[in-house]
């Protein structure tokens, strides 16, 4: 099995206040109707957390066991399917798409292999010519209508560029049924008993509505309209129709809950004998594709996007449906995994989801390198007309944080105990509190007031009694 985590696993009880209030308040700041989140190792789920509701119609709270459209995720899945039928010789990576599909035999994706396919390195169109399946006109192409847009001349010749295809992994998905000779969603179906016996629960997955479980898969919602622009704007978002994917549904039929997902993930990392060997993974996980755009450098293998978050590599899979932005990341040395799942077309699910690994290792970072193990008493959320300041009280060590941060390790201040009871900030170069102290008041029912630079920010129920005076100037 995959070596733990242990100095997250201890840090993250601690952190779960500050994690449960900046999830409710990135939600309600970017008008994301619905978050779901969970942080496991292994098996072990960490962390499991729901905000908001599933409907701005019916006002449905959303719980944890919750499906969310998973849409591109769904890749991961088509590629392990495909990388198990190469394990069990029933299938090769250099097979090209003629040699398997009879009825693109001539066309211009016909010599294009499945390891080509599965790295987007095959040339083909992302979508189509007229791809407003994605917009409701249409219904998404059956299996006929997916051969009619596989016959398009390619974007460019075969490993020249990495090109993300839609069309590529649709295509999979019908090398797939060729090979096993079943439907694509009965097969996927077959890693829902596996997946359930590593988690020791029910796993909420399936591709395409409502098959394989009787669960409730949360509406996804459209920006509202006139939200980029001053002036007045809808303040509810519209709820997306749900679709049938259709022949597509390798590419992004998939639904899931956080947990299930972040399961899925961790059962990809190295070591723990499900779904594929090691070899398998470490063949999926190698970085084929290097793609820098916008500062940001981001790599593809098999099926897989990676990147490094801090001095971690991770892997996994955002996911863009109408109404839905989802992401989730693993870690393959491990098996550490996040899962943040939305339910607004322009939710942050990345930002999130790479926001909470980040903090999550700076927290365990600055325990391990604190001189001793001592807690302290400031511990909690403090208001001022600034806003809201967090201190989360770790052994040896605090940390002043931000729950309106979308980064909140980027902008963190870390603190260590004075003998007085008050916290200062490490000396550093910084425009904010670097090297000062943060003087604390205490009544009968614990800390009353932080002070840092001369603000000071109240614990909630004393801040709610002053803030008409502060806001009046009457105080």
């Amino acid at each position: 099995m995959t070596r733990t985590d242990d100095a997250v696993v201890a840090v993250l009880p601690r952190l779960e206040p500050f994690l449960r209030e900046w999830i409710d308040t990135q939600r309600v700041m970017s008008g994301v109707p619905a978050v779901q989140v969970a942080v496991r190792l292994g098996k072990d789920v960490l962390f499991s957390y729901a905000s908001g509701v599933t409907d701005t119609a019916t006002r449905e709270p959303v719980t944890t066991q919750h499906a969310f459209r998973i849409a591109s995720h769904s890749k991961t899945f088509t590629a392990t399917l495909i990388m198990q039928l190469v394990e069990r010789g029933e299938l090769s990576l250099d097979a090209t798409v003629g040699s398997l599909i009879p009825e693109l035999a001539d066309a211009p994706v016909a010599s294009r292999t499945v390891r080509a396919l599965l790295g987007h390195q095959a040339g083909v169109e992302r979508d189509g010519v007229d791809a407003n399946w994605w917009q409701r006109t249409k219904l998404f192409p059956n299996r006929n209508e997916l051969i009619a847009e596989l016959q398009h001349d390619s974007v460019y010749p075969a490993n020249t560029h990495f090109h993300y295809s839609n069309l590529a992994y649709s295509l999979l998905g019908l090398i797939i049924e060729a090979a096993t000779k079943r439907d694509f969603n009965d097969v996927a179906l077959d890693v829902v008993p596996v997946l359930s016996e590593f988690m020791g629960a029910p796993a909420t997955l399936g591709p395409d509505l409502g098959a394989g479980a009787d669960v409730e898969i949360v509406s996804g919602h459209a920006a509202p309209l006139g939200y980029w622009r001053d002036g007045d704007a809808e303040t509810v978002s519209p709820v997306v129709a749900p679709v049938d994917t259709r022949a597509q549904a390798s590419a992004t039929g998939f639904w899931a809950n956080a947990e299930t997902i972040s399961a899925w993930l961790s059962a990809h990392a190295l070591g723990t004998d499900l779904f594929l060997n090691d070899d398998s993974k470490r063949l999926m996980q190698r970085k084929e594709s290097t793609i820098t755009k916008n500062g940001l450098t981001r790599f593809y293998g098999l099926g897989w996007i990676q990147r490094a978050i801090g001095k971690r590599h991770v892997i996994g899979h955002s996911g863009g449906f109408p109404g839905h932005i989802t992401q989730t990341w693993g870690d393959p040395k491990t098996g550490l995994a996040v899962s943040v799942l939305t339910n607004r077309i322009d939710g942050k699910a990345s930002d999130w989801a790479t926001a909470i690994i980040r903090l999550l290792d700076e927290a365990a970072h600055e325990v391990a390198r604190a001189e001793s193990d001592d807690v302290s008493d400031v511990n909690g959320t403090f208001w001022a007309l600034w806003g809201a300041t967090a201190v989360v009280a770790l052994p040896g060590v605090a940390l002043q944080l931000s729950p309106a941060a979308v980064d909140p390790a980027g902008v963190m201040t870390i603190m260590h105990p004075d003998d007085d009871g008050a916290l200062r900030s490490v000396p550093e170069d910084g425009f904010a509190d670097a090297g000062e102290v943060m003087r604390v008041e205490r009544d009968e029912a614990g800390v009353a007031s932080i002070t840092v630079t001369g603000i000071t920010s109240w614990r909630e129920g004393l801040y709610a009694a002053n803030r008409d005076g502060l806001l009046n100037g009457a105080l």
